[in-house]
């Protein structure tokens, strides 16, 4: 959508031809597969496994309960393997290539064996022409590869602002595959040639009602209780009602898709008496009270709030990530959704992991809160994140300094979690550390968040990445100004008197409450905040 919505404002028409593997893990050969992984420049090992997964193998028949008598089979991928989809894209991905250097102009997106290939042109017989092209490649490079594609599921589209039908087909083999006058299914997406997606709302609603009714009968003959009527309403209904619509809508009060809002509430409010059994006359601030399902817009602005931070969380230099502040619709709805949010984390792959070398201790409880209370040589400092109830975060690094403490503390924003601030307190304090200018013999850092403590140990794609990218940069400076240095994070017990997780957290809780909060402070005895220059620890 984003890539059409591009082309539209350079006048040109869009178009995308969606082709289906046939038996798509049954027909996996284990020769091309095993050609497919050397290509790519796995390691042998993985290559030498593959090919025992795949190997002796067998399948048996089972018809009106006899069972047949085994066989051997020798190509195929077994089903249900957790790797299963993993080496079939493997052993898909030579096809994206092979098309795309063929067929200037066209890109592949696919998902496990649904492919498509989008371009865009002049008009529609330049579309059309650019899609034969690739689906001639395509079936090229299938037949080099033990791959056939199913000629019934094949479809194609064209994206226009035209009301005009197009008459162009696309050539696929022996086949003519028109465009699509109707609105075209992919991945549970229905693709009309305006890109309004109309038909996908009124179809998710349609399948709205179908489930309300079928719900009805289990809540009047099995007797559900309203809380699990309530947890029906919200796994099995609203989520298939607002699936994908995180592509249309356009934000509270914009036009066009009201009417679409609206509809969506009626149908919360029916899911709301079902649920509570109230009559059509209950007041309606009461019901939703009572039902505990949300209205139809919050739900909408979480939905494509948290669509716009999965697209800025995927690896840097995925195409996706480009939709959130492109100058397109999708684009500007994402980057509204997102325009009160506080910093986005980005993921970050890594060829050779990276080990934290530094000592992760968490005792039990005990022994861990009198591990916090001793005094102890070198530096000690403690940390804490908070996260009030309006989603704002913040988080301190306190330290004692003679009969006083002090510290820093950082406001985060909106759109993090009490986690991030965990993690981005930990790394804050390794930077301090390492920017003394006397580095001591031992650095003790204390946390009350084991799950923070564990991630600090990783450097994998997920929340809390790059606190632990930078947090490895620390602990390297630290060893190269004193060999033999002693690094230590440790756990201690949360509000159970240790006098500096109690300054860290009071202090947190400031940090997350004040948007403009952020620097070096002295702590009195009494708790009473000082803000002045400070040294470092």
């Amino acid at each position: 959508m984003n890539c059409t919505q591009q082309v539209w404002a350079g006048k040109k028409v869009a178009g995308a031809l969606f082709m289906d593997v046939k038996s798509a893990f049954n027909n996996v050969s284990k020769t091309h597969l095993g050609k497919r992984m050397q290509v790519l420049g796995i390691e042998p090992d993985l290559i030498r496994w593959t090919s025992s997964f795949m190997s002796d193998r067998q399948v048996k028949l089972v018809l009106d309960s006899k069972t047949g008598e085994a066989n051997p089979v020798d190509t195929g991928i077994p089903q249900g393997s957790p790797v299963a989809p993993i080496l079939f894209n493997t052993y898909l991905l030579g096809i994206f290539d092979e098309v795309e250097e063929a067929v200037p102009g066209i890109q592949g997106l696919s998902f496990v064996d649904d492919i498509s290939w989008w371009t865009d042109g002049a008009d529609s017989t330049a579309v059309a022409e650019k899609l034969s092209a690739a689906a001639a490649a395509a079936i090229g490079w299938a037949a080099e590869n033990g791959v056939a594609f199913d000629s019934g599921k094949m479809e194609a589209g064209l994206f226009h602002k035209k009301r005009s039908a197009p008459r162009a087909t696309v050539a696929v083999g022996t086949n003519s595959v028109p465009f699509n006058k109707g609105a075209t299914r992919w991945l549970g997406i229905w693709l009309d040639a305006q890109l309004s997606l109309k038909e996908h709302h009124a179809a998710r609603t349609s399948e709205d009602r179908k489930a309300m009714t079928r719900l009805r009968r289990l809540t009047g003959q099995m007797g559900l209780t309203p809380a699990n009527c309530r947890k029906v309403m919200t796994v099995c209904i609203q989520s298939a009602t607002m699936f994908g619509a995180e592509l249309w809508w356009k934000g509270d009060h914009a036009t066009g898709t009201q009417e679409w809002v609206e509809e969506i509430q009626r149908l919360i409010n029916q899911e709301a008496r079902a649920t509570t059994g109230c009559f059509r006359t209950t007041n309606l601030e009461a019901l939703s009270m009572e039902s505990g399902l949300r209205a139809a817009t919050a739900q909408l602005e979480n939905r494509q709030r948290r669509f716009g931070l999965r697209l800025l969380s995927l690896p840097l230099g995925d195409q996706a990530r480009q939709v959130v502040g492109a100058p397109t619709g999708i684009g500007r709805w994402l980057t509204n959704a997102l325009a009160h949010g506080g910093p986005t984390e980005s993921t970050v792959l890594l060829e050779e992991p990276e080990t934290l070398e530094a000592e992760l201790l968490q005792e039990e409880e005990a022994e861990a809160k009198a591990e916090a209370e001793r005094t102890r040589p070198g530096l000690t400092m403690f940390t804490d994140g908070s996260r009030l109830d309006d989603g704002a975060t913040g988080y301190s690094v306190v330290w004692r300094r003679g009969l006083t403490w002090a510290g820093t503390k950082v406001h985060m924003g909106n759109n993090q979690e009490a986690y991030d601030a965990e993690c981005a307190a930990l790394t804050q304090a390794l930077e301090l550390a390492a920017q003394r200018s006397s580095t001591p013999e031992r650095v003790t850092i204390f946390s009350n968040t084991q799950a923070a403590i564990r991630w600090m140990a990783l450097d994998e794609p997920g929340p809390g990445q790059q606190y632990a990218l930078q947090a490895q940069k620390h602990i390297a400076m630290l060893r190269r100004a004193r060999k033999g240095i002693v690094i230590e994070i440790r756990w201690c017990p949360a509000h159970k008197g240790v006098v500096g997780n109690e300054k860290a957290d009071e202090r947190a809780k400031i940090a997350a409450g004040e948007p403009n909060t952020r620097g070096v402070e002295w702590l009195s005895s009494s708790g009473r905040s000082k803000v002045r220059v400070a040294p470092l620890p």
